[in-house]
């Protein structure tokens, strides 16, 4: 539909639009590794993924030319570049353990997850410290909603079990931090 409002493949749209994309990933690789270069912690059931591909991909891709839109829509399905930041958390897709559903593109091997209905206990979670931070946010919020005294019993309730969740996920990444490896 898209392609209808911005012309069609002689226009160059999509050519650009696929290196934007795979510009974009070797950016957040590249940052994402110079936070773990820092000290940054990763917790979750995809830490070490999160780490191997944020390590591979911002060494192996950084500096590489592209030549052609074919070889950036390849580079955008290498598994290599695939991290997907979703709120409070980053996805490393894996379709073999992916709870959501996973997108497909039409014409390629790329994939994406529905970060818009990640499951909790899915094995592509990884949570990195700015992950965290914003959960910490969200668990402010929430201890706003908890201690209004005029709040109905029902809207308590569900931000309580809300808030005992998330203050669990970000006590499970902290206690990682104390059993990682320093150095």
């Amino acid at each position: 539909m898209t392609l209808g409002y911005s012309g069609t493949y002689d226009s160059g749209f999509p050519d650009e639009l696929a290196f934007e994309q795979w510009l974009h990933r070797i950016e957040q690789l590249v940052e994402a590794d110079r936070r773990l270069q820092a000290g940054e912690h990763v917790s979750g059931p995809a830490a070490d993924a999160c780490k191997q591909r944020v390590q591979v991909g911002a060494t192996k891709f950084s500096g590489r030319v592209l030549r052609t839109s074919r070889e950036a829509q390849d580079l955008l399905g290498n598994l290599d570049l695939q991290i997907v930041k979703g709120m409070g958390m980053t996805c490393v897709p894996d379709p073999d353990k992916a709870l959501c559903q996973m997108k497909f593109g039409e014409d390629d091997a790329r994939f994406t997850p529905d970060v818009d209905d990640c499951r909790p206990r899915c094995g592509n979670i990884a949570r990195a410290d700015a992950d965290i931070a914003e959960i910490e946010q969200k668990i402010a919020e929430l201890r706003v909603l908890v201690a209004d005294p005029l709040a109905p019993v029902l809207r308590h309730d569900r931000e309580q079990r809300e808030l005992d969740r998330l203050e669990r996920l970000v006590a499970h990444h902290e206690r990682g931090r104390d059993r990682a490896p320093t150095g």
